[in-house]
């Protein structure tokens, strides 16, 4: 059975599209996935942010993070795939802010309580948001954004999709990797993204 590691920040787009892809085929495929926080606010906290949408967006990272690893802490990694899909969901397709509000929402529906929302401005989660994203960077080898993908053990960054595959591209994509993964030479291969993805549902 293949094993992937995914190491995601809640509030990038491109870990979005790959996670989607990844649950789909994973399931089509027996494949298992552990899921892993990793912060895009930590990543680039000694460089000053380009906008005040990227300062927002990163100060989203950092409170988003926080809250996930309330939800560790309560229930458990298996309470992260739940409620980065029910963030996710809310954040990239709905475009919701993040408030205490709307998190509180998401938690209830997910069946975490409510109050974990207060972790948003809780300063004490960020040691473990830290720890949580310096995995993801030992595990990649060096500094590397969201996503991160760990095939049986194999680290990369990426991929990189500017849209949720589907039908035969999807399995293409998901042979490709897996079968790059196990080739102990191959270390990159890139081309321009395009921008980011775009949801209209």
């Amino acid at each position: 059975m293949t094993h992937f590691d995914f190491y995601f920040d809640p509030v990038c787009p491109f870990a979005w599209v790959a996670s989607r892809w990844l649950i789909d085929r994973a399931q089509a495929h027996d494949a298992s996935v552990d899921w892993h926080v990793m912060s895009l606010a930590i990543l680039n906290e000694d460089q000053e942010p380009d906008s005040d949408e990227q300062r927002q967006q990163l100060d989203t990272s950092r409170r988003l993070g926080r809250v996930l690893m309330a939800a560790v802490d309560e229930s458990g990694t298996d309470s992260l795939e739940p409620l980065y899909s029910a963030i996710g969901r809310r954040l990239h397709h709905v475009g919701d802010e993040m408030t205490p509000a709307a998190v509180s929402e998401i938690l209830v529906d997910t069946g975490l309580p409510a109050g974990l929302a207060e972790a948003m401005d809780d300063e004490s989660f960020d040691d473990a948001l830290r720890a949580s994203h310096r995995r993801s960077q030992d595990a990649l080898g060096e500094a590397g954004g969201s996503p991160i993908t760990g095939i049986d053990g194999n680290h990369f960054f990426g991929p990189v999709l500017s849209d949720i595959p589907t039908g035969d591209e999807a399995d293409a994509l998901f042979s490709s990797l897996v079968t790059l993964a196990g080739v102990s030479a191959f270390a990159q291969v890139k081309r321009p993204a395009g921008g980011p993805p775009s949801f209209s549902d």
